[in-house]
């Protein structure tokens, strides 16, 4: 019976290990995050503007801003997949096509846990993003 308990308590801690190291942060909860806001209102007012931009939020994680620009803004942002390894962050976006342009600037917010190595932002054809330099 112990060895059941132990086993399950491994298996447990394997399974936490597995969780994914990013998120997207809703939308409805930028006022939680004020400079990340600051920057959204600008993309939206800026609607020309394409790229990504890295901020550093609570506890040294990172939030990445990515955004299409405006000759897009029939479309939305997904992420597809991030990658980890100890020379390079990879995330990748998949553009998906939008009933109705919420956005004159559409855009996605992730959150990553770290960033190693070079980063890269790039969308499901490997076409990479520039960074942007965005000064508040």
């Amino acid at each position: 019976m112990r060895l059941k308990w132990v086993l399950l308590f491994v298996i447990m801690l394997l399974l936490a290990g597995c969780q994914p190291s990013y998120w997207v942060l809703e939308k409805d909860r930028l006022d939680e995050v004020t400079d990340i806001k600051m920057y959204v209102n600008d993309l939206q007012m800026h609607d020309d503007v394409k790229g990504y931009q890295i901020f550093t939020i609570s506890e040294g994680k990172k939030m990445v801003g990515v955004s299409l620009g405006s000759s897009e803004n029939d479309k939305q942002l997904e992420v597809s997949d991030v990658k980890f390894s100890s020379k390079e962050t990879v995330v990748t976006v998949k553009r998906k096509a939008t009933l109705k342009a919420n956005e004159k600037n559409p855009y996605i917010l992730i959150g990553l846990d770290k960033i190693k190595g070079d980063f890269i932002v790039q969308d499901e054809l490997g076409n990479r993003f520039e960074e942007i330099d965005y000064q508040q």
